[in-house]
């Protein structure tokens, strides 16, 4: 299956429940999502800090090809045992150094995906949009249709 160009919006509600029903490790939760302009704020609360809430700015830093970079403000430098649990919980991300997320769309998508192109990626207050290009699967689209009815 190939599809040439995607475009896809998502309202602020859709970014909250989507990034809220992400699976997480054991003992850390997302309590909140808020989108603002070029990026989002995610409270976490951890177990092991005593379920105290724990604000994480998350900004868009760049993208190219199948990867999305993120950089991840924690209020203080010892919150990082609150993300690195969740960086290797994702498939495709990767602590890339200087406070920096990778996340790699091809290998999020477990093998779904072979291949796909970030052209334009908008975080902001009102939403995300996201402009795909060049998306490539394995699978057929008969497969594809299977998996979203459920048959």
């Amino acid at each position: 299956m190939q599809v040439d160009a995607l475009s896809l919006s998502l309202a602020p509600r859709e970014v909250s429940n989507l990034i809220m029903s992400l699976p997480l490790p054991q003992g850390i939760n997302l309590s909140d999502v808020t989108l603002r302009d070029s990026g989002l704020d995610l409270t976490v609360r951890a177990s092991f800090l005593f379920n105290f809430p724990v604000k994480f700015k998350v900004d868009l830093h760049s993208y190219a090809g199948s990867r999305i970079s993120f950089k991840v403000s924690p209020p203080i430098k010892p919150n990082w045992l609150v993300i690195r649990p969740l960086i290797s919980f994702l498939p495709g991300a990767m602590y890339a150094g200087h406070s920096v997320i990778e996340i790699d769309l091809t290998s999020l998508s477990k093998g779904y995906v072979t291949s796909v192109s970030v052209k334009n990626l908008v975080v902001s207050r009102n939403g995300v949009r996201v402009d795909l290009t060049g998306i490539k699967s394995k699978l057929s689209w008969n497969e594809i249709v299977e998996m979203l009815l459920g048959a």
